[in-house]
C-alpha cells in the first residue's frame, strides 16, 4: 500500500512539473526586458507626438524596471503589465503592448526569409474573412435608403478599396445613406477619406482633418479625393450610426463628416483614440502600437483624443439603426 501510495504522489509530482516547465520557457528573462523596455522608452521620446507625455512614459518604464515589476513575466503577461502602467501615465487607448508572432515576424523578417511565402500571410487571411471590413448593403426602394453595414476595420490594400467603391457605388441612387460604424475599431485613414469623397462632387475637395508630427515638418493636411470610381451621391442626406466600439479611423470619419456638416452622428460617444500610429518590433514577439500623428479637425486644434466623437442625436439604451430610421421617417414627412 505504502509503494502504491508514493507512486501515485511520484506520478502527481512529475506530471504538475512536467507541466509547468512549458510556463517556465515562456518567461522573458531580464537581458530581453531591459531590452524592450529600453526600445519602447527610446522610439516614445523619438516619435510620440507630445514630449512632455513621452517624458513621463520613459520615466515610469525605467523605475518600474528598476523595481522590479516585469521580471518573471509570460510574454502575454509582461504586454499587459507595459500597457496598463503606459496608461496610468496618460490614458492614450492607442498606445498598447501585446503579444502577436505573426506581427513580429513580419515586422522583422524580410518577405523572402519567412517560410511558405507563396501561401497567403495571415493579415491577408483576416481581410479576406472580414470581407475586406463590409459586411453588407441593404436597398430600401421604398423609403429611398441605403444602410451600409462597415464593421471594419479599415484596410489601405486595393481589393479592399474595390469593395468599398462596390458598396459605395450599391448606394449611389438612394436619398439617404447610413454607414453604420458601430463596431469599426479603425485601421487605415485613407479608407474614411474614401468613402466621405463620394459624398462630394468632384472639384469640390473638402480639408477632411490635420494630422501633426513630433517634427512639425511631417505635418499633413488629408483632403477628399479629386477621384473615386463610379458614381458619386453629393446630394444624399448621410447619416453615421456610432458607439463605444468605434474607433481610430473610423472616429475621424465620424468627426470629419461631423464637422464639415456634411453628416449626422446618430448613436454613442465613440472610444476617444485619436493619435494614429503604427506597430514596434519590440523583444520575445512582443510588437508595441506607438501612436505618432495627433489627428485633429481642419482649421482646427481639436479634435477626438481622451473625448471621443460626441453625436447628433444621442442612442443611449436605444437601437441607433432604429433611431435614424424614424429620422428619415420624419425627413420623409417634412419633404426633406
Amino acid at each position: 500500500m505504502k509503494l502504491s501510495h508514493s507512486k501515485t504522489l511520484f506520478g502527481i509530482f512529475l506530471f504538475v512539473f512536467t507541466s509547468y516547465l512549458p510556463l517556465r520557457a515562456q518567461l522573458v528573462n531580464d537581458t530581453d526586458v531591459h531590452e524592450l523596455v529600453q526600445t519602447l522608452a527610446n522610439k516614445l521620446i523619438a516619435v510620440y507626438p507630445f514630449p512632455e507625455i513621452s517624458e513621463k512614459y520613459k520615466v515610469a518604464l525605467f523605475a518600474n524596471e528598476a523595481a522590479g515589476k516585469y521580471k518573471h513575466l509570460s510574454e502575454d503577461s509582461l504586454g499587459k503589465m507595459l500597457t496598463n502602467d503606459l496608461r496610468k501615465v496618460h490614458k492614450d487607448v492607442h498606445l498598447r503592448v501585446m503579444k502577436d508572432e505573426d506581427t513580429y515576424k513580419r515586422l522583422t523578417q524580410p518577405q523572402e526569409r519567412r517560410s511558405g511565402v507563396r501561401n497567403r500571410d495571415p493579415e491577408q487571411e483576416r481581410m479576406i474573412k472580414q470581407n475586406y471590413g463590409f459586411k453588407k448593403v441593404e436597398i430600401d426602394a421604398e423609403t429611398s435608403t441605403a444602410y451600409l453595414d462597415v464593421p471594419g476595420p479599415f484596410w489601405g490594400n486595393q481589393d479592399a478599396f474595390e469593395m468599398a467603391a462596390a458598396a459605395m457605388n450599391m448606394a449611389a441612387y438612394s436619398k439617404y445613406v447610413i454607414l453604420d460604424i458601430r463596431h469599426n475599431p479603425g485601421g487605415t485613414g485613407h479608407m474614411g477619406r474614401f468613402i466621405a469623397s463620394y459624398f462630394y462632387n468632384a472639384g469640390n475637395e473638402q480639408f477632411y482633418l490635420n494630422g501633426f508630427y513630433k517634427d512639425r515638418k511631417m505635418d499633413e493636411q488629408e483632403w477628399t479625393y479629386s477621384y473615386v470610381p463610379g458614381k458619386r451621391n453629393p446630394n444624399a442626406k448621410v447619416y453615421i450610426l456610432v458607439g463605444p466600439g468605434t474607433g481610430s479611423a473610423s472616429e475621424g470619419l465620424a468627426y470629419a463628416m461631423q464637422k464639415l456638416e456634411r453628416a449626422t452622428i446618430v448613436g454613442d460617444t465613440t472610444a476617444g483614440a485619436g493619435i494614429a500610429g503604427s506597430f514596434v518590433p519590440l523583444k520575445n514577439n512582443l510588437i508595441a502600437f506607438v501612436p505618432v500623428k495627433m489627428v485633429v479637425g481642419p482649421n482646427s486644434e481639436e479634435g477626438w483624443e481622451g473625448t471621443g466623437v460626441i453625436p447628433d442625436v444621442p442612442a443611449r439604451g436605444k437601437d441607433a439603426l432604429e433611431v435614424t430610421r424614424e429620422l428619415i421617417k420624419k425627413d420623409i414627412a417634412a419633404g426633406k
